[in-house]
């Protein structure tokens, strides 16, 4: 292959993608630090008083039916354990005709047992519209294929970049700083850039198959036609906490509660979703009835949730190597910003000196 041909494509490849790949470094960078950010940027909405131990499923549904007994909890949003002073997030409605309804978002104190805030989901902030478009299934099907092509671009990049490196290693002793700053951070950021994207790409198309296939377990879980042996009208329902510790007996104690919705008479099953500190998930799924276990379900599937599903979350967060696996992503998304700062310096360093 022409050495001149690889260095223009790599070149251009990394102007068109620069932006892209920013963003989605910084999109990622906010999404794993949305916890954080929150308390940041929205103190008076997010940030809560530690006290001696947060409200449980149950003394969360019994305050909100007090405090606002029109409002219908979808599921609640936990904090993980290294963010116990950021507030419960209650997603839920007001509309009697679709009990089913999550648009709106209730901030709530899970150690005063009080609502913070309440407000639209679409008024959340910019902390979760940076999230939701961090993985561009907003877009529906448009939004996979593009992510996908400008993901198979950059690796695309990388690899060009990593061939050049090879190609040009006996050479580059004579080149100047920037130039040899730029190939060494280059070889960093091409290793990061090919395991995130294909990872991410992956992650978009398994997630967009799932969801045509109906697999996500909170999803059927939701659903009033879900698979119960009897209607839940007139019969007891089992007390959340009990159902609780059930979901919570049911897995490795490293693994910590993440979400939880309520069965009622619309909804029979009790769903608890776990990630372990590597983000494996599990999603336990409780009988809102006899109060037995229903099923534990790998990477919130119903079905095929196991293997290279279980482990895309945990290899794209680098969560998967423990807590340095998450700082290095993090280290090495700033190193690719870097490197694509000194290939523009580069670029205008070669233009000026260039012949006129």
């Amino acid at each position: 292959m022409n050495l001149r041909t690889v260095k223009t494509l790599h070149r251009w490849l990394a102007f068109i993608l620069g932006a892209f790949v920013v963003f989605q470094i910084t999109s990622g960078s906010i999404a794993a630090e949305s916890r954080l950010l929150m308390q940041w940027f929205y103190p008076e909405k997010y940030r809560v008083e530690v006290g001696s131990s947060p409200a449980t499923p149950t003394q969360i549904q019994q305050a909100m039916r007090k405090i606002a007994p029109d409002f219908n909890i979808a599921h609640v949003m936990v904090p993980p354990p290294d963010r116990a002073n950021t507030a419960y997030m209650l997603m839920g409605g007001r509309n009697p005709e679709n009990l089913h309804d999550a648009k709106t978002m209730v901030d709530y104190d899970q150690y005063q047992q009080r609502l913070i805030a309440e407000y639209p989901l679409v008024e959340s902030g910019w902390i979760g519209t940076m999230t939701v478009l961090h993985r561009w299934i907003v877009f529906g099907k448009a939004g996979l294929y593009v992510v996908c092509l400008l993901g198979l671009a950059t690796v695309l990049m990388s690899l060009s970049g990593i061939w050049l490196y090879v190609k040009t290693r006996q050479s580059a002793r004579q080149l100047p700083m920037l130039n040899r700053y730029h190939r060494t951070l280059g070889i960093i950021a091409s290793a990061f850039l090919i395991v995130t994207s294909l990872s991410g790409m992956v992650m978009s198309y398994v997630y967009w198959g799932d969801r045509e296939a109906k697999l996500s377990v909170f999803a059927n879980m939701a659903q009033a036609d879900s698979a119960s042996e009897y209607p839940l009208h007139d019969l007891a329902i089992v007390d959340p906490d009990a159902a609780y510790q059930t979901a919570r007996v049911s897995l490795p104690d490293d693994y910590h509660l993440s979400a939880y919705s309520y069965a009622s008479p619309h909804k029979p099953h009790y769903w608890f979703a776990f990630f372990n500190p590597r983000m494996f998930r599990k999603d336990v799924v409780i009988d809102g009835v006899t109060g037995e276990l229903k099923g534990i379900y790998a990477a919130g599937k119903l079905e095929r949730g196991s293997g290279f599903r279980d482990v895309l979350l945990p290899i794209h967060t680098g969560k998967y190597f423990g807590p340095i696996g998450g700082f290095l992503m993090t280290f090495f998304g700033f190193v690719v910003v870097l490197w694509l700062l000194s290939g523009i310096a580069m670029y205008i360093s070669s233009r000026r000196g260039a012949p006129a």
